[in-house]
């Protein structure tokens, strides 16, 4: 019997203490992405998860206030090494902030913890990266995944389209959200609003499809999300149902708003599990 590299026992406990075991730890992330450091944590599991560790990226939205410290620490129990991360000009990290920059500085993660070098040192699988993204950050992993290979699974957590208002002609909705961004360091609202101006081809989900539709995905939406609603992955979703796949792709609908506040435990589980079928399905 094939034997997964997590432990499903210990997504919502903690291993027991075994003296003989290096325990589970942090340290900071620092990677230069186009001159500018994005700094954020790096998170592993106890030496009991010895080789071949799954590797998570967890991108935060805009502007950034969500963390989702919950679901980052419950898979690092389980067996995950855990990356959260702060683009550029967002809560300390240097450059300045933009929408493109953000799906630059997944793909700069990306290629680092694909190295030799970030694998050996925290014994990870380099063909076992995940990227988790909620509300913008479901953009900035969207799109990344689509620029470079060997990602293995894509989570988006209430995603979020920058190009959808624009699309449909209402634009100050678009507005309204990028004046929450007042913490980061950019050119204004207006600059991040050009920089999705210039992309709107490019970004939208439903374009995103002939480069992903063989991905192993799962999309939760919140049913009561009024900042993304559930139809705002549907250009995407709705090519991927009709797509014959070996792929896990999953799509799942909370009865939660956009923070996926009064469902933290079912996403937990949703997540955890799906990195681990899709583990497991690789073997």
């Amino acid at each position: 019997m094939t034997k997964s590299p997590l432990r499903m026992e210990y997504l919502f406990a903690d291993p027991p203490y075994d003296p003989a075991v290096s325990p589970a730890d942090y340290d900071m992330l620092c990677v230069e992405s186009s001159g500018a450091e994005l700094y954020g944590e790096i998170m592993w599991p106890d030496g009991s998860f010895s080789q071949g560790r799954p590797c998570v990226v967890l991108v935060h939205g805009y502007p950034g206030v969500a963390r989702n410290d919950d679901l980052a620490f419950a898979l690092r129990r389980i067996g995950c090494v855990v990356i959260t991360m702060h683009h550029r000009g967002a809560w300390g990290s240097q450059g300045k902030y933009l929408i493109s920059n953000c799906v630059q500085d997944v793909v700069r993660i990306c290629t680092h913890v694909q190295s030799r070098g970030f694998c050996e040192s925290y014994h990870t699988d380099p063909h076992a990266v995940f990227l988790v993204g909620h509300s913008m950050g479901g953009n900035s992993v969207l799109q990344a995944a689509r620029r470079i290979k060997g990602i293995r699974g894509l989570v988006l957590l209430a995603p979020y389209d920058p190009t959808c208002f624009l699309q449909r002609g209402e634009g100050a909705r678009l507005m309204k959200l990028l004046r929450t961004g007042y913490i980061l360091r950019s050119d204004g609202s207006g600059a991040i609003l050009r920089d999705i101006q210039g992309h709107l081809a490019d970004y939208a989900f439903g374009n995103a499809y002939p480069d992903i539709k063989d991905q192993n995905i799962c999309c939760i939406t919140g049913t009561l999300d009024q900042i993304a609603p559930p139809w705002m992955a549907a250009p995407l979703w709705n090519k991927l149902a009709v797509h014959e796949t070996t792929a896990i792709q999953r799509l799942v609908e909370l009865p939660v708003s956009h923070g996926l506040c009064g469902g933290r435990i079912a996403v937990i589980e949703i997540v955890a599990r799906f990195i681990d079928d899709v583990c497991m399905a690789a073997q």
